[in-house]
């Protein structure tokens, strides 16, 4: 499960909107954000001096109450102005580093885990990602190489790092 300190950890701003999409908001997305953890972060906002309604009365809903919690993270997220493709290119970030193998693995292993956060993700173009015999004429024989694996992995980590960067300047 994703968790709302992990988009904190790499320095990303929060909003009501990256919360929505998280909780029901996005069909690749929902049901990745815990009720509980919602809740706490309302009470944050609060503790910092947002005393909005809506807020409050997230704060003092019960983690159970999924509809609530839907409802008033809808309303939320509309209250607010924030690029919506930003908010979603950051579970992006964050799904992709929950889920990228490491270079211990397997490397045919890694190379599946690899391509399956792709395909996951409906293989947008700005992948960093390639596939064997897609778009190309690499072999079997040279894509199924721990060599490959490693340069993939070291690609989809420079990839993040720029998007990263990216994010946080925006």
């Amino acid at each position: 499960m994703i968790r709302i300190n992990d988009f904190i950890e790499k320095g990303f701003k929060v909003s009501w909107t990256l919360l929505n999409i998280g909780f029901n908001g996005s069909q690749k997305f929902k049901k990745q954000l815990d009720g509980q953890d919602i809740i706490k972060y309302a009470i944050t906002k609060m503790e910092a001096g947002d005393e909005s309604a809506d807020v409050v009365l997230l704060a003092s809903s019960h983690c159970a109450n999924t509809e609530e919690i839907n409802e008033l993270l809808s309303k939320l997220s509309k209250s607010e102005k924030v690029e919506c493709d930003k908010e979603y290119r950051k579970w992006r970030v964050i799904y992709i580093l929950k889920h990228l193998p490491n270079t211990e693995d397997d490397c045919i292993q890694g190379l599946i885990e690899l391509g399956d956060i792709w395909a996951s993700l409906d293989f947008p173009d700005d992948s960093p990602h390639i596939f064997q015999g897609r778009n190309n004429s690499i072999t079997p024989n040279e894509y199924y190489t721990q060599e490959n694996y490693i340069s993939l992995l070291e690609r989809h980590r420079m990839w993040l790092d720029k998007e990263i960067t990216e994010l946080r300047s925006k």
